[in-house]
């Protein structure tokens, strides 16, 4: 039986009500993920944000499209409507493939972060003043507890380890004299915390983009039942 106008107009509306609040959660979630990954970005690498980068512009688009979707509901322009759900599905199947390249990504990220935290040890090492990568180096020591990339041995051609391996960072973040003598370093390095660290939240970022490709199926159903 087909639905009168009202209650087809009523419905698409429920649907872009939907649409909008499930995008206004993605835009948040989706940055704070991207942000956890972004203050990491020198050790990690910026590949590894590329998949919180891709949520969350899907998240500015799909409140955009759930705009437009309101004000065609509002006018009772059917293929207006058509098209509006034809976006929903395209974002929807982008919105798997962040899934998809975010589980890849996952599962290789072992070696690019290697690569990428090892590069940059060495570019801090070369530079001999007190610059603004060592005091990066700083904050993850404190941060994780951890000392260089594999442990404390990674600054033996140094000569010295930074106060930072025992917890004692710079007074802020202009390079400064430390406060006290080392005196227990840190034994484990910061390779494999921050490998699980990115591992965790690319997950989360997988689990999101899932979870709001399956969510927008459903309000897409929603969306389509009236035309049909």
């Amino acid at each position: 039986m087909a639905l009168s106008s009202n209650c087809w107009k009523y419905l698409v509306l429920t649907f872009n009500l939907l649409f909008a609040m499930s995008a206004v959660v993605l835009f948040g979630m989706s940055g704070y993920l991207l942000y956890r990954l972004f203050i990491y970005r020198h050790f990690i690498g910026v590949g590894v944000e590329y998949p919180a980068i891709l949520l969350l512009m899907l998240a500015i688009i799909t409140c955009s499209i759930a705009w437009i979707g309101w004000r065609t509901a509002k006018s009772m322009h059917q293929i207006h409507v058509i098209i509006a759900g034809l976006l929903v599905m395209l974002i929807v199947v982008i919105e798997f493939s962040c899934f998809v390249w975010a589980m890849v990504v996952w599962d290789n990220i072992e070696i690019d972060i290697k690569t990428t935290m090892t590069s940059y040890f060495l570019l801090t090492k070369e530079n001999k003043e007190a610059s603004v990568d060592s005091v990066r180096w700083d904050r993850l020591h404190v941060k994780f507890e951890c000392c260089g990339v594999s442990g404390p041995n990674d600054y033996s051609s140094a000569g010295h380890v930074p106060f930072s391996c025992c917890g004692q960072g710079p007074l802020d973040s202009i390079q400064k004299p430390y406060t006290s003598d080392c005196t227990t370093l840190y034994q484990r390095g910061c390779g494999n915390l921050l490998h699980d660290y990115a591992k965790q939240h690319l997950l989360l970022v997988a689990m999101v983009a899932l979870a709001a490709s399956l969510l927008q199926v459903r309000t897409l159903i929603l969306h389509i039942l009236p035309v049909v």
